[in-house]
């Protein structure tokens, strides 16, 4: 991987999470800058901010107009959010002036920072380094991971020490994906994942894709309602 990680090495590994039972649990995948498809998808489920959670797979930014809204909007409701490749991207361009990361990030959605306010962009960039690149979650008495992207083979009861070994696997691996190859996804149930497009949702092993934002709307999925369909499966 060419984009640095010297800014994401300062953010942390993995949060821990547990909800209770009687709380409704959402998930949404890739956003890409894109306020008002969020606002359509979380009506459809009718999403109550002061009583259901919401956890956001990453990508919120980019492509879009919208992405400091989004972060706005995340932080105004406390929802939960693991880091994508394109949080990363932007970390690297202007908390570490990495020049490849910047070409990257403005030749892939990333030219909107072009039109923000320096202030806008440092408070995006101080709250993206705060949140972790994966959720270990306690639910419904399932244990389910979290993160933008999964690698072919994972653990996560023994994941590498620190934040930057992580970064490539959960960030930026798109293999157990595109070959359709699941060898170990150890330490949870199953597990939940952005990042790559799908024009609908699949299951790969036990992990669940869900970026089906480029070919038409973000998926918001219902967790209690995948914690069922995993367990129909086996």
């Amino acid at each position: 991987m060419n984009v640095k990680t010297t800014a994401i090495s300062k953010a942390p590994l993995c949060k821990s999470l547990t909800i209770p039972d009687t709380q409704r649990v959402f998930v949404v995948g890739d956003l890409d800058g894109n306020y008002a498809k969020l606002q359509a998808e979380l009506s459809k489920v009718h999403f109550n901010a002061e009583e259901d959670v919401l956890i956001s797979l990453g990508d919120i930014i980019d492509r879009g107009p919208d992405s400091a809204t989004l972060v706005e909007y995340f932080q105004a409701i406390g929802a939960h959010v693991v880091l994508g490749n394109h949080e990363h991207m932007m970390m690297e361009s202007l908390m570490s002036r990495d020049t490849f990361a910047l070409r990257l990030w403005t030749q892939n959605g990333g030219k909107w920072h072009q039109g923000a306010s320096v202030q806008t962009l440092l408070t995006l960039c101080r709250w993206f380094i705060k949140q972790p690149l994966a959720i270990k979650l306690e639910y419904k008495g399932h244990t389910i991971g979290i993160s933008h992207t999964l690698p072919v083979t994972w653990s996560w009861e023994t994941m590498p020490g620190n934040t930057e070994a992580c970064v490539w696997p959960l960030l930026w691996d798109r293999e157990r994906f595109t070959k359709r190859k699941h060898n170990i996804n150890h330490g949870v149930d199953f597990s939940v994942h952005g990042h790559n497009s799908t024009p609908e949702c699949i299951w790969i092993g036990n992990s669940y894709h869900i970026d089906t934002g480029r070919f038409g709307s973000p998926t918001v999925i219902n967790l209690s309602d995948t914690i069922d369909a995993f367990k129909q499966r086996n």
